[in-house]
């Protein structure tokens, strides 16, 4: 019955986080064999890496598998004098994912008292040292549900890996789970961690604005879809007031959006832009923000919906400004997951929070602010990359009736099929350069192709008939 639970919170877990694929895990499904040890979910690159208790002089300590949260778990003792330097590990390659959430199980022994105090950490295969995962740290028991962690997110350094990610739980305290000095003889367990992400793709550009004229045209997007390019760039205070934007030439046929009268400012004074993107999700903001030395510092990103009255701030959404280029830039900050498939519009500012200018001193009526490269981008209903295929990748016929094929002169060695909301439907290796779809699959699905190393080639839309 335990089992089933979790099997179904692996589920939620996923449906939650749309679009995460397993990457790795380990339930331990049987106790004695070969790879016993090895990981039993995720890509089969994956498949072949095992669990490992370690220490910093690099020995591995015995690991048996008893007695676990429903079939085994990872055991071992041998914890003491641990502090920094013994741990559990395992490792996964992912080239093409990002947004990494891990998720495991701990418990330690009652009769052979083992570790309480522990924390996660993460490091890339050309880093040396390990860095914490924030919010990793693990207080153990006598139980399965104190040491649960559920969905912990690895920083966005190990987004895209070009070679390993390894993940561990390292002891901090030589304290057992009675409060007690940690023994030789104290017994450690871990069992179903799983690590999931996100394929990478291509997001669309929505709206975006770069000047390019000087002119006042400049005021509407020049970048995005159709509806997106009659909406304008304001600076407006919460009054509704707006100001005059000018374009000064900062370079050789480089402008850029300015403006004056930011004094007294703070929490009041914005720049404003809004896009429609119904069918989107995944939104993020770019910009690039310089102001004169009298001009306002300190700023921070907000948006709303339709229909809503207050302004939310974004996470990360503080930004210094100078009087350069480089300080105030904002580089694909999320907007949180309240703002996908908007019904309305999205609307976007960037706030004065303070009325201290770059100087030090207070904002002047004559202070500037300019801002520059702003782009929204956003992902497709799929969840995955909308570009046509390139020829040597082509699958056909299209539509489809049971079988697929790849075009001789493609690359590609594996496959995935997702349906129209992001969900896999099936994934398996290219026979004979075909693909067979799965019965009772029927409708609108993308197929994504894959080289024998795992990396994405191409993704098609395909009617199944």
């Amino acid at each position: 019955m335990k089992k089933q639970i979790f099997t179904i919170a692996l589920a939620l877990m996923a449906m939650f986080a749309f679009g995460q694929e397993t990457i790795t895990g380990w339930d331990f499904p049987v106790n004695s064999g070969a790879d016993s040890l090895n990981a039993n979910m995720g890509t089969e690159q994956n498949q072949r890496y095992d669990i490992r208790m370690e220490n910093d002089a690099g020995n591995d300590g015995m690991i048996s598998l008893t007695e676990g949260f429903e079939t085994y778990a990872a055991t071992t003792d041998g914890w003491d004098n641990g502090i920094e330097s013994k741990y559990w590990s395992v490792k996964f390659k992912a080239s093409g994912y990002k947004n990494f959430k891990v998720s495991s199980m701990q418990f330690s022994d009652a009769d052979m008292p083992g570790p309480r105090d522990w924390k996660m950490q993460y490091r890339l295969s050309n880093q040396e040292s390990w860095t914490n995962i924030p919010n990793g740290e693990v207080t153990a028991a006598n139980d399965w549900s104190t040491a649960h962690v559920t969905n912990l997110p690895l920083p966005a350094e190990t987004n895209n890996p070009s070679g390993s990610v390894y993940v561990r739980w390292v002891v901090t305290s030589n304290t057992d789970i009675n409060g007690n000095e940690l023994l030789s003889t104290g017994i450690s367990k871990i069992d179903n961690i799983l690590v999931t992400a996100m394929p990478i793709v291509d997001a669309d550009t929505l709206t975006g604005w770069t000047f390019p004229t000087g002119s006042a045209d400049d005021l509407n997007a020049n970048l995005g879809t159709e509806q997106n390019m009659r909406y304008d760039i304001r600076q407006e205070n919460e009054a509704g007031e707006t100001g005059t934007i000018t374009f000064p030439e900062i370079s050789p046929v480089e402008w850029v959006a300015s403006a004056q009268s930011w004094a007294n400012g703070a929490n009041d004074k914005f720049w404003s832009i809004k896009f429609k993107a119904a069918d989107y999700r995944n939104f993020r903001v770019s910009s690039m923000q310089s102001s004169s030395l009298d001009g306002p510092a300190n700023w921070k990103l907000q948006y709303r919906l339709s229909g809503q009255d207050d302004w939310t701030d974004l996470p990360g959404g503080q930004i210094s400004v100078a009087d350069n280029w480089n300080t105030g830039t904002v580089t694909d900050l999320a907007i949180p997951d309240e703002a996908n498939y908007p019904e309305g519009s999205v609307f976007v500012r960037w706030i004065m929070s303070d009325n201290v200018a770059v100087n030090g001193a207070d904002v002047t009526t004559a202070g500037i602010s300019m801002i520059d490269n702003i782009l929204i981008t956003g992902v497709s209903p799929t969840g995955i990359e909308q570009t046509i295929a390139i020829r040597q990748e082509m699958v056909y016929p299209n539509p489809c009736q049971g079988q697929l094929f790849v075009s001789p002169q493609s690359s590609a060695a594996k496959y995935a099929i997702y349906s129209i909301t992001g969900q896999l439907v099936d994934a398996g290796t290219i026979s004979n350069g075909g693909i067979t779809i799965p019965q009772q699959t029927k409708g609108m699905h993308v197929v994504t192709l894959f080289d024998a190393a795992g990396q994405r080639l191409s993704s098609s839309k395909i009617v199944i008939e």
